[in-house]
């Protein structure tokens, strides 16, 4: 017969991850968030992507006799940023919100939830919670042959603090 020799079917190794991976339940999709803006939360239902930020702990390095290289945590990287994206409105609501954090020199908290259509939309505590947020708006692009698409301000959150 030709093909590997160590090769063999194994369906009972594989019915048992598949009857584990069952068994883990049902899987988190990107859509399944809301991002609440703090004072803003108008808002949660016009935001279209989000990311969460970085965590992590800060890294130490150390270099041993004979050049051997050690790394340990450091402390908690509190500070950090991740991009969001928002679909405006015929109203200008976001892109007001956005003027209004950047000429009052305003800081923003914001909260992300998991938010699955099983568990009604809620999942009771954050799963990450950002503090003292700088907002930072890229240019929003318009164009006159844009017939279909939304107007969607990109913003880069630089955090202080993250939970």
């Amino acid at each position: 017969m030709a093909g590997f020799s160590n090769s063999k079917a194994n369906k009972a190794f594989l019915k048992k991850r598949f009857n584990q991976s069952k068994a883990a339940g049902e899987r988190l999709i990107g859509a399944d968030y809301w991002m609440v803006i703090k004072g803003y939360e108008h808002l949660s239902i016009l935001i279209r992507t989000t990311q969460l930020g970085e965590f992590t702990r800060e890294d130490v390095e150390d270099y041993a006799p004979s050049g051997i290289k050690i790394n340990q945590h450091g402390v908690f990287r509190n500070q950090g940023e991740f991009q969001f994206q928002c679909a405006e409105t015929i109203e200008g609501v976001v892109l007001a919100a956005v003027k209004e954090w950047v000429l009052e020199k305003a800081y923003i908290d914001i909260d992300i939830y998991l938010a699955s259509e099983s568990k009604d939309g809620g999942s009771g505590n954050p799963i990450r919670s950002y503090e003292m947020v700088k907002l930072y708006c890229d240019a929003v692009d318009l164009a006159s042959e844009d017939i279909t698409a939304v107007v969607r301000p990109s913003m880069r959150a630089v955090y202080n603090w993250q939970e």
